[in-house]
C-alpha cells in the first residue's frame, strides 16, 4: 500500500509540474517495485534454491506449487489504478485552477471597469459642476446670455450632449458613456467659449444696456453690506429691466432669492 501511495504521489506531483518524463519514470519504477513485492516469495524461493545449487525437496503432503512463475496481474492492477487515480486527482487540480483562475480574472475586469467608470464620471461631473455653476449665477448669465440661448447651436449642442451622458451613465456600456461624456467635454467647451466671446453684443443696443443696468442692481441686490431697503428695491428693478429681454434660469431667479431673502425676511418683522 506504501508503494501505491508512494507511487501515485510522485505520478501525480510530476503531472501537476508538466514533468512528462520524471511523471513516467516513476510510474515504471513503481510498477517495479509493485512487482517485486507482488512476487517476494516467489523470488525469494527462487534466490534460495539457487544458492541450495538445485530444485528443492518438496514433503510428500504438501500442495501442488504453482508452477505459472511470478505473477503479474496484480502490479499490473496497482499501477493501472494508480494510474487512474492519478489522471483523476491531476484533472480535478486542472478544474479547480481554471475556475479559480477565471474568477480572479473576473474580479480583475470588475474592478478595472469600477476604475474606469469612476473616472468617467468624474470628467462627467466636472462639466454638470460648471453647467451648474452657471445657471446658479445671474451674474454670469447676464455675461454669456448664449449659454442658455437654445437657439445658440453650440448651446443646443451642448444640452443635447447632457441628455445623451445622463442616459449613457445610467447604463452599463462603459464605451458608449466614455463616448457620451467625451462629447459633451467637446461641447461643453464649443459653447462656453462662443458664449464668452458672443457676450451680448448680439442684442440691440437698447436691450444691451437695459442688460448692464440689471446687471449693476443685481451686484447691488447681492451685497450683503447694503441696506434690506435698497437691497429689495434693486432686486426689484433689475428683474423689470430684464422683462421681455432675457429670461433668467430658474436657478439664477432661486439663487439671487435666496440672497435676497432673509434680509427682506428681517425687514419685514423689524
Amino acid at each position: 500500500m506504501a508503494a501505491v501511495v508512494g507511487t501515485v504521489a510522485g505520478v501525480l506531483g510530476s503531472y501537476m509540474r508538466k514533468e512528462w518524463g520524471p511523471a513516467f519514470g516513476k510510474l515504471a519504477a513503481g510498477m517495479l517495485v509493485l512487482f517485486v513485492f507482488a512476487n517476494y516469495g516467489t523470488f525469494l524461493g527462487w534466490f534460495e534454491d539457487t544458492l541450495a545449487g538445485g530444485a528443492p525437496s518438496e514433503p510428500a503432503d504438501s500442495p501442488p506449487q504453482d508452477s505459472d512463475g511470478p505473477s503479474l496481474w496484480l502490479p499490473l492492477a496497482l499501477a493501472a489504478g494508480g494510474l487512474v487515480v492519478s489522471f483523476g486527482l491531476y484533472g480535478l487540480w486542472n478544474v479547480v485552477q481554471r475556475r479559480r483562475a477565471r474568477e480572479a480574472a473576473r474580479r480583475r475586469t470588475a474592478a478595472a471597469a469600477q476604475t474606469r467608470r469612476h473616472a468617467i464620471e468624474a470628467e462627467h461631473d466636472e462639466v454638470r459642476d460648471a453647467y451648474a455653476a452657471y445657471v446658479c449665477d445671474v451674474l454670469a448669465v447676464l455675461d454669456r446670455p448664449a449659454l442658455d440661448d437654445v437657439t445658440v447651436p453650440q448651446t443646443a449642442a451642448l444640452l443635447h450632449a447632457m441628455d445623451a451622458a445622463a442616459d449613457a451613465r445610467r447604463g452599463s456600456d462603459l464605451d458608449a458613456y466614455r463616448q457620451a461624456v467625451s462629447t459633451l467635454k467637446t461641447a461643453w467647451r464649443a459653447a462656453d467659449e462662443h458664449a464668452r466671446k458672443t457676450g451680448v453684443r448680439d442684442l440691440p443696443a437698447q436691450e444691451r444696456s437695459a442688460v448692464a443696468k440689471a446687471r449693476r442692481l443685481f451686484e447691488k441686490a447681492l451685497d450683503e453690506r447694503g441696506s434690506q431697503h435698497e437691497r429689495q428695491a434693486a432686486h426689484a428693478k433689475a428683474r423689470a429691466l430684464l422683462d421681455g429681454v432675457l429670461t433668467l434660469p430658474r436657478q439664477a431667479v432661486a439663487a439671487v432669492e435666496h440672497h435676497t431673502r432673509p434680509a427682506l425676511a428681517k425687514g419685514a418683522t423689524a
